[in-house]
């Protein structure tokens, strides 16, 4: 099990400087994990991909701040991957708490989050280990806000971009709730196929540019 309490004060003031290597991890699902430390920030990186960096993940932080008085009003928050929880992270240090479900397939992602997640007594966890898509074909739970952020390293699986999941994912939403999805571009076809499928499903939407991702924010 990792321990952020373990971590030597040498490190976190190493980490300052220059990122900290704290552990590899590796499941059936995921080869390659790396935790990280830097600026006293738990990082989780792939060979080529950052998946977290605690209050600092960038995504999240851009649909946060696109409407932080929405934010405020959300009690039950979706997350469909992950990584170690910044998006929680984010929310929590806003000063908000939501109860939070947490879906990831990875077993060991979805361990890392929870040991780092578990640090805030108060934070309302409801993690769950399961596939993405077949856990949105089987849900009757019912959200104010969702938030995608499914990769494979820095690729968006095939299924995340169908109209079936992204239909799924909308019966899944209360009335007046919102939908963000963290989305990478690697070709071009494939993102005009996606922003036309997101666009069938979700008509009162935006995009917005964080570095190189794309997101999604849907109103419903």
């Amino acid at each position: 099990m990792f321990d952020r309490k373990k971590i030597p004060l040498y490190k976190r003031i190493i980490s300052y400087v220059n990122p900290v290597w704290l552990s590899f991890e590796e499941s059936e699902t995921t080869p390659f994990l790396e935790v990280l430390l830097y600026k006293n920030r738990i990082q989780l990186a792939t060979k080529d991909a950052l998946y977290s960096d605690g209050v600092k993940y960038t995504p999240a932080l851009a649909i946060v701040n696109n409407d932080p008085d929405f934010i405020a009003t959300v009690k039950d928050m979706l997350i469909l991957g992950t990584g170690l929880g910044s998006m929680v992270q984010i929310v929590r240090e806003m000063g908000y708490s939501p109860a939070f479900t947490l879906v990831e397939l990875d077993k060991v992602i979805l361990r890392l989050a929870i040991d780092v997640l578990e640090e805030d007594k108060e934070a309302k966890l409801i993690p769950v280990c399961a596939d993405a898509q077949d856990h949105m074909a089987n849900n009757t739970a019912k959200y104010d806000f969702i938030f995608i952020d499914i990769f494979d390293s820095r690729s968006v699986p095939a299924f995340v971009s169908t109209r079936e999941f992204l239909d799924n994912c909308k019966k899944a939403i209360k009335p007046g709730g919102r939908l963000a999805w963290n989305y990478i571009v690697n070709n071009d076809e494939k993102w005009r196929k996606t922003k036309e499928t997101f666009a069938e499903v979700f008509p009162n939407h935006q995009i917005i540019n964080s570095e190189i991702n794309r997101i999604f924010i849907a109103l419903v």
